[in-house]
């Protein structure tokens, strides 16, 4: 039983004992005449129903209270439930938008990344093609003066293959020696000099050796590559003279 509960039984109990005590001395008065205990009876019930009546109504109108302000409570926490699960469904919606914005943009540099890899490998292309085509020999050197390409002129007149040749020092496979077998210093190398100093270097009388070890007369320019103002290698045109001569 609830504390309302108790408490009108409480009140119930107490009405019935005071109503007792100031009914009682009339009873006692009425010398036992049973036609005035009677009456007296009858008004002691009837005054202990009305304030049960009362008791009662009082206690039901609580309760419709109470119920009524639980059944707003209920319908405030059904509408706030309501609004946040629209609020979330507006959220994951404004974030699927923006996932996709994302993944078109993505999509899109890809594509042109795609793009511009397929256009460089076709100028790439293009270009070995042109200096393959090429009559002379053609050397792409690092900074360091290592063979970063070698064209098919310059392949098959030094006699070494493209895969043999990349990654290796230029001065160290072709350009060791004089003509008379004397060691050639790197350090006086003019090709290796424009990986060094960026300047362009020209020479009408040199030799070049085979990967058979021999050698043959050549004219060559060594030009710097620079790159945005950074110097990244050098770029060897050369030719074999004996057959030009």
């Amino acid at each position: 039983m609830d504390e309302p509960h108790r408490n009108y039984a409480l009140i119930s109990a107490v009405l019935f004992i005071y109503t007792l005590i100031i009914v009682a001395p009339f009873t006692i008065t009425s010398g036992g005449q049973l036609p005035s205990l009677a009456w007296q009876l009858a008004g002691f019930a009837l005054l202990f129903g009305l304030v049960l009546y009362i008791i009662i109504r009082l206690h039901d109108e609580q309760n419709r209270k109470l119920f009524a302000s639980l059944e707003q409570r209920l319908a405030a926490a059904e509408r706030n439930k309501r609004d946040a699960e629209h609020g979330h469904h507006e959220v994951m919606e404004k974030k699927l938008v923006e996932i996709g914005i994302i993944n078109a943009s993505l999509n899109r540099e890809v594509a042109e990344r795609m793009q511009a890899e397929t256009e460089s490998r076709e100028l790439q292309k293009q270009m070995e093609l042109i200096l393959n085509s090429a009559g002379e020999g053609i050397f792409g050197l690092d900074i360091h003066g290592n063979v970063t390409f070698v064209n098919t002129a310059a392949s098959l007149m030094t006699g070494w293959e493209r895969e043999e040749m990349i990654g290796k020092p230029h001065h160290e496979l072709v350009h060791h020696s004089h003509p008379d077998g004397s060691s050639h210093d790197s350090e006086q190398c003019l090709i290796t000099q424009a990986c060094r100093d960026g300047l362009v270097h020209i020479s009408a009388d040199d030799c070049f050796w085979t990967r058979e070890g021999d050698h043959f007369p050549v004219e060559y320019v060594s030009t710097p590559i620079v790159d945005d103002g950074r110097l990244c290698g050098a770029v060897v045109v050369f030719r074999d003279k004996s057959t030009f001569s």
